[in-house]
């Protein structure tokens, strides 16, 4: 069996940036346990696969592995497959993506895919700052915020927000306190690092440790969290409806993501999150 794939770099616009995705294609035949193996030979944050969709609402059916493991939806997936179903003639500007979160919309806008993903909230309480600090390896001052975790129906992420980009570039996380300071749950999930000042956020993303990952270059998923936190602390005013995340940077894979919402009170409403793609090659891969 021969299998199509596309190879592309999400939220950029110059090769080698923003995060790499493979995008299979005609994975109808393939089982779960073997897509992941696929996952796990090409060693990318994420890996999708393309199948004919089972709801009648949905374009395509979209399946998420990381190395480690399946994921109900995530962001910068979601983005590359639309670049792809766009670029082979599978789809036209506007998309609807089935996956185990529900149908994500995408529509694209010149050279931005625009997608809305599931809505975030709040999911626990805050913890402790100054717990949370030692585990960045920074002083408790740094910390803004008390952590919170947010999250939609997709992965959930322990947002940290921080005084300067210097200090999110400074961090050096440890796990163990980490899970000192949260739980197990939390503390070995995602965590997201981040600085904000006039609609502009400077991030890093550390994945959860069952993915097999480390840190991550772009995750468009982690943008609703970061808006749904800013909202919660009051940070973003009613007059704010869109905002740009610098993320990759401190790894050399620098990369632009984007959002659009309408502040209500201490939540955001109508959220898309958008970014730009570059594509490197495509090939075959024989099973």
């Amino acid at each position: 069996m021969k299998l199509p794939f596309y190879h592309v770099d999400v939220f950029t616009s110059q090769r080698f940036g923003g995060n790499p995705l493979a995008v299979f294609l005609d994975a109808d035949d393939l089982d779960g346990e073997t897509m992941q193996k696929i996952a796990r030979e090409m060693n990318l944050s994420e890996s999708t696969f393309v199948m004919k969709p089972a709801d009648d609402r949905a374009t395509q059916r979209v399946r998420i592995f990381t190395p480690g493991h399946e994921l109900p939806f995530a962001g910068h997936p979601t983005i590359g497959t639309s670049f792809v179903l766009q670029r082979t003639g599978r789809g036209g500007d506007e998309l609807a993506l089935e996956m185990e979160a529900g149908i994500i919309p995408v529509r694209r806008e010149g050279d931005v895919l625009w997608m809305t993903p599931p809505a975030p909230e709040a999911l626990s309480p805050a913890v402790d700052r100054a717990a949370v600090a030692q585990a960045l390896g920074l002083p408790v001052a740094s910390v803004v915020m008390p952590p919170q975790v947010f999250g939609g129906r997709g992965p959930a992420f322990l947002c940290v927000l921080l005084d300067t980009e210097q200090n999110v570039d400074w961090v050096m996380l440890d796990r163990r306190d980490l899970v000192a300071a949260t739980g197990e749950s939390v503390g070995e999930g995602d965590v997201l690092i981040f600085s904000y000042q006039g609609g502009k956020a400077y991030s890093r993303m550390y994945a959860a440790l069952a993915h097999n990952v480390g840190e991550d270059p772009a995750t468009g998923s982690s943008v609703g969290p970061l808006c749904a936190a800013l909202a919660w602390w009051r940070l973003l005013d009613q007059s704010r409806t869109e905002l740009t995340v610098d993320q990759g940077v401190a790894m050399g894979r620098p990369s632009r993501l984007l959002a659009r919402f309408v502040v209500e009170g201490t939540y955001v409403q109508q959220l898309t999150v958008g970014g730009s793609c570059v594509y490197l090659y495509e090939s075959t891969l024989e099973i």
